[in-house]
């Protein structure tokens, strides 16, 4: 992927043009991903394997998944799964439970990979960062509610 920049009317350099690599990666710094966008795309719930614990006794768990997209052109997709840890108080918690999937690949100042391990722990570090939950939460319940 190259980075182009812009220069607008004035001179002034605009952000570099976003492209997909010919491996179907998107790259980016950092830097430029902390300041993008995201907004909620879809989550679901994963049907229910329970686990027996004991005779007579069922074990479930609440698991699900959830996509993000930027807005961006061309679109960088961020997903994970989660689940719902049992109440501490009066609602459920969500937690992430798996390293992020995308379409993302995070590079440095020299435009070098850092690979998909380090792409996805600060990707990682960044969904760990906003306020998820809730929106996760809502609609869950609508999409769900008979």
């Amino acid at each position: 992927m190259q980075f182009n920049e812009i220069t607008g009317a004035e001179g002034i350099a605009i952000m570099p043009i976003i492209a997909i690599s010919s491996d179907s990666y998107i790259r980016l710094t950092f830097e430029r991903f902390r300041k993008i966008t995201f907004v909620h795309l879809v989550s679901g719930l994963d049907e229910d394997k329970p686990a027996m614990l004991q005779k007579g006794t069922i074990f479930t768990e609440i698991t699900g998944y959830t996509e993000w997209v930027s807005e961006t052109t061309p679109t960088i997709s961020i997903g994970w799964d989660w689940m719902i840890q049992p109440p501490q108080e009066k609602e459920g918690f969500y937690k992430r439970i798996s390293e992020p999937r995308s379409n993302l690949m995070l590079i440095d100042s020299q435009q070098q990979d850092f690979g998909p391990v380090k792409t996805a722990m600060l990707i990682e570090t960044v969904i760990d960062e906003i306020v998820w939950q809730n929106v996760i939460q809502q609609y869950i319940s609508k999409r769900y509610t008979y």
